[in-house]
């Protein structure tokens, strides 16, 4: 018998039905964990992170809104705002204290997620592909590489505006291919 469609796991997680979490994530923590070690550059970081998104899943279960995103851009949504606070209060630490900035960024050394998340990452490419460059230089720097979108402005020397124009038009093109698609590649 194959696991339910998200949707339904995530009716059932509302519901309070551990199994229903468990299968739940088995097939998202995998992918989201190479997702929180490709911002953080550290497996123990990306772990916490991972725990609390799944924590914060199963807490607010019963105020998601299918309406609004999918359960998996939400769990990502969820993922990324974490890891990105982590980060950040890291870099806080590490200007602070100096000596004990490469000792921390040097704890990594986990894998990329196996095979599920290189079919996301090619899944995502593909997506991304089919975006304008300028859009994809964006969303990259906002979604892969951890910038706010003040940071992505400096960086690229355009007009906090049209970052934020760039990124809002981004991703409703995204948003109308995986629909598009019927989804985000696999089950």
């Amino acid at each position: 018998m194959s696991t339910p469609a998200d949707p339904e796991l995530f009716a059932r997680i509302a519901a309070g039905d551990r199994e229903a979490f468990g299968a739940f994530y088995d097939r998202h923590a995998p992918v989201l964990f190479g997702f929180c070690v490709r911002i953080l550059k550290d497996a123990r970081d990306a772990e916490d992170v991972l725990q609390e998104t799944f924590v914060q899943a199963w807490r607010d279960a019963g105020r998601f809104d299918p309406s609004r995103a999918s359960v998996k851009t939400w769990l990502f949504t969820i993922a990324r705002s974490r890891a990105l606070d982590r980060w950040r209060s890291r870099r806080s630490v590490e200007q602070r204290f100096p000596a004990a900035g490469g000792e921390v960024l040097d704890r990594a050394g986990a894998g990329d997620g196996g095979q599920d998340a290189a079919a996301m990452r090619a899944y995502v490419g593909r997506c991304l592909g089919k975006l304008s460059e300028n859009e994809q230089a964006v969303l990259r720097l906002a979604y892969f590489d951890g910038y706010t979108q003040e940071e992505i402005a400096v960086r690229l020397n355009e007009p906090l505006g049209t970052v934020k124009s760039r990124t809002r038009s981004g991703l409703a093109k995204l948003k109308a291919i995986v629909a598009g698609e019927g989804g985000a590649g696999r089950g």
